[in-house]
């Protein structure tokens, strides 16, 4: 018996964005960043997006960056897009072009338009 069904695939990405104070450094202990859980991440509430920075987290243990950090604009994550495609895995050893790290720190179906914006879609 067939099932003509389209198969789904799951994608459970340990990847996120976050958001932190402009200048702020990840705490390191010797050469390797320290896991700082979401939580413990410093407070960015009543700042201005030109007063934040982006970078990628991983999430499978604690939460330490996978990139440096970009400015909190358009092409700032257009920037951090590209870094992740380039330098960053998804999972394990596999690693994934711009659209596909648009979609995993953005949201399901986010683009990036003509120019640069990455348009998340929030549905």
């Amino acid at each position: 018996m067939t099932n003509n069904k389209p198969t789904e695939i799951l994608f459970f990405p340990s990847r996120e964005v976050r958001v932190v104070p402009k200048g702020w450094p990840h705490p390191q202990s010797a050469d390797e960043p320290v896991p700082v859980l979401f939580e413990d991440m410093p407070g960015v509430e009543g700042l201005t997006a030109e007063q934040t920075e982006i970078a990628a987290y991983e999430t499978s243990t604690y939460g330490t960056p996978l990139s440096p950090f970009f400015p909190n604009t358009p092409q700032g994550r257009l920037q951090l897009i590209e870094y992740c495609a380039e330098n960053c895995t998804t999972w394990g050893y596999e690693k994934a072009g711009g659209e596909a790290w648009a979609a995993i720190l953005f949201g399901k179906g986010a683009v990036v338009d003509k120019d640069g914006v990455v348009i998340a879609n929030d549905n």
